[in-house]
């Protein structure tokens, strides 16, 4: 019972500390808050929520939302770790947000390709995420905005996983 009422208390903390983020876009103030959470095993609740909130806003909030991710991870806050299970819990209901919200996809891979040109991933988890998701446009529109959002160079870095991204959808 504690432990629920706790998660749920993180869960309504982290969409508020979101939403102010979105409206005021002040990097530290986040910083903080997620800080004060001192919840680290609910990070990548935190990643989810983050790309999920964004992605809602009309129009959806790509950079905002990349800018964020990308900023915790420079301060330690968020791990690499964190931002691939986070961006895996969102892929893996992309199926069901993608039909409310059809660009979801695009900008989901828009966000992916920001994350893995900022080293806070790699197409290993490109390619767990595409493995999760079920519907092949969904798959296409995704890597398609990846491979957009990533240099030639990086693509050349990681061919394998790049190919192994590319014979899923």
């Amino acid at each position: 019972m504690a432990t629920l009422f706790y998660s749920e208390m993180l869960s309504r903390q982290t969409k508020s500390l979101l939403e102010e983020y979105f409206n005021v876009r002040l990097m530290d103030e986040a910083l903080q808050c997620v800080e004060e959470l001192k919840s680290p095993s609910h990070h990548p609740e935190l990643v989810k929520e983050a790309i999920s909130l964004g992605l809602e806003k009309n129009p959806p909030f790509v950079e905002p939302v990349v800018r964020l991710l990308k900023y915790l991870v420079s301060k330690k806050v968020l791990t690499p770790k964190d931002i691939e299970s986070g961006c895996l819990l969102y892929g893996s209901i992309l199926d069901d947000i993608g039909i409310d919200l059809p660009k979801a996809p695009n900008n989901f891979g828009e966000i992916l390709g920001s994350l893995v040109m900022a080293n806070a991933s790699d197409f290993g988890m490109v390619e767990e995420i595409l493995m999760k998701m079920e519907d092949d446009r969904f798959k296409k529109a995704v890597l398609d905005a990846v491979m957009k959002s990533v240099s030639e160079s990086l693509l050349a870095a990681q061919a394998a996983k790049v190919e192994a991204c590319r014979s899923l959808v």
